[in-house]
């Protein structure tokens, strides 16, 4: 019986022992979770690229599926045109102009790690005066022309600012928002299935970017 109650304790004391450091292991893993009211955009600590294979390249781009031109001054939306363009100018009447975006990411890619970038690589794409846009998510995304308010680009929550680089990748600037902090990574899961409607917007009082819709400009690379 002495014996049947050591083993049994031993036992035990193993047990507990491997819950316990399963919990620690859990509690300190590095994790800091925004989830953005009303919006899908759910972003997480810097996490590097998941690849599959040696080359370190994408599984998959996805530009916009709709890009749009919203005018700041009457509300009016041009749906799906074929230029990107982010316009602001001093002497324009307070008529700028902001690109909306709809993306849809496919449920394939939802254990993936998605990254949020902006692009001016095209010979026919170019940017002037600031070189500075900020990107916003939107409540929902353009569905149709629209000649003036209410629909407007329905704004919603700041991801943060880019500083735009000709014939590069845009970067980040830091603490400007979530998108910012991250890089432009997050998990594809909290958009994998979903359309996501997006905003690119001016910055400074002279800013001009334009982009052939479907080939440069804002895009998800999938990792």
């Amino acid at each position: 019986m002495a014996k049947s109650s050591r083993q049994s304790s031993s036992i035990f004391a193993i047990t507990l022992g491997v819950v316990l450091s399963s919990l620690i292991l859990c509690d300190a893993a590095p994790l800091t979770s925004r989830n953005l009211a009303r919006s899908s955009w759910n972003t997480t600590t810097p996490t590097p690229p998941v690849t599959t294979g040696t080359s370190g390249q994408p599984l998959a781009t996805i530009y916009p599926e709709y890009t749009s031109q919203y005018n700041g001054r009457d509300g009016a939306v041009d749906f799906d045109t074929a230029q990107g363009l982010v316009s602001r100018s001093p002497t324009n009447g307070g008529a700028d102009i902001s690109t909306l975006v709809t993306f849809t990411v496919g449920t394939q890619y939802g254990s993936n790690i998605c990254q949020l970038v902006f692009d001016l690589t095209n010979p026919g794409s170019s940017a002037s005066g600031s070189l500075k846009t900020q990107i916003f998510t939107s409540l929902a995304p353009a569905t149709a022309d629209a000649a003036s308010w209410p629909n407007g680009n329905l704004r919603d929550q700041e991801l943060g600012s880019i500083d735009l680089v000709v014939g590069g990748r845009a970067t980040w600037e830091q603490g400007s928002g979530p998108g910012a902090t991250n890089n432009g990574f997050f998990p594809c899961s909290s958009i994998a299935g979903q359309i996501y409607g997006g905003e690119i917007v001016p910055q400074g009082d002279t800013d001009e970017v334009s982009w052939t819709a479907g080939q440069d400009g804002i895009k998800i690379i999938v990792w």
